[in-house]
């Protein structure tokens, strides 16, 4: 019996587990969902909620809008200028594995920054430092995220 609920642990099967909270560190339902969002008191991964706001053009290429050449680098600078800056901020709390901003725009993703630290002491550094600062006139909310594997970590919804 154990061994099958081993096996099963995060993945659809799972009837208490939320396999979605479990992939991508966040749940379209929320705190509606009828199942267990299983949050990590430590982790390599740390994930800043809704950090990046996508800029009116990037919503447009996101929905299949055509925008012109000009509005498509002004968004590509844009979100560069995001992650170099994020990016600076994080690594003076150690190496950085992976670090994944969510162009979703599922309200349960949109804006998400995943930050996957080296070591589970610095990724608590960094979330020690960040929790409660300010970015962009926004307060940041860190917390620490199951996720471990960047590859599995896409809602359905977005696709």
């Amino acid at each position: 019996m154990a061994n099958r609920l081993g096996k099963i642990y995060g993945t659809e099967e799972d009837k208490v587990n939320c396999n979605f909270y479990f992939k991508i560190g966040a749940c379209r339902h929320g705190d509606k969902c009828n199942r267990i969002h299983n949050k990590p008191s430590i982790s390599q991964t740390i994930l800043i909620k809704h950090l990046y706001i996508n800029p009116p053009t990037a919503i447009a290429i996101a929905e299949g809008n055509k925008v012109s050449d000009e509005a498509l680098q002004e968004a590509l600078k844009h979100f560069e200028n995001f992650y170099e800056d994020i990016f600076l901020e994080l690594a003076k709390y150690g190496e950085l594995l992976e670090l994944n901003v969510c162009d979703n725009l599922g309200d349960h993703l949109i804006g998400n920054v995943y930050a996957k630290f080296n070591s589970e002491d610095e990724a608590a550094k960094a979330f020690k430092a960040l929790n409660g600062k300010y970015y962009n006139g926004k307060q940041v909310v860190a917390e620490y995220s199951p996720v471990t594997n960047f590859k599995e970590c896409r809602c359905r919804q977005y696709e």
